[in-house]
């Protein structure tokens, strides 16, 4: 499974999930993404087969659903709670929280979301 972490979220998660051996980027730290429409970031994560991980649920669950009812699909979601504790340890949680959901859906989340619970 291949993700892409949005821009409000710590590009920090991507570095320690690419540590733990998985394919991961940030918007942040593209030179093409940064300030991007949550549609636009939507299209390349599909192009590129990478599930969002965003906490931007109230715009990212509605352009999910528009896709899959005009038939077309997106490549997941990982759907974190929006007030959340930015510590360095919360963050490593999550991406540990994250990484076990990257563990338990190796060919990806493509069409379907799943939630990361608050700690």
């Amino acid at each position: 499974m291949k993700a892409l972490v949005d821009e409000q979220l710590s590009p920090r998660i991507a570095l320690l999930l690419r540590q733990a051996g998985y394919d991961v980027g940030a918007v942040a730290e593209r030179n093409d993404l940064p300030g991007s429409s949550d549609r636009v970031v939507l299209e390349v994560a599909l192009t590129e087969g990478r599930a969002v991980i965003t906490n931007n649920v109230k715009d990212f669950r509605p352009l999910a659903a528009e896709r899959l009812a005009q038939g077309r699909t997106h490549a997941g979601l990982i759907l974190l709670p929006s007030k959340r504790t930015r510590t360095r340890a919360a963050v490593a949680m999550l991406a540990g929280a994250i990484e076990k959901v990257m563990h338990d859906h190796p060919d990806g989340l493509a069409g379907s979301e799943r939630w990361i619970g608050p700690p």
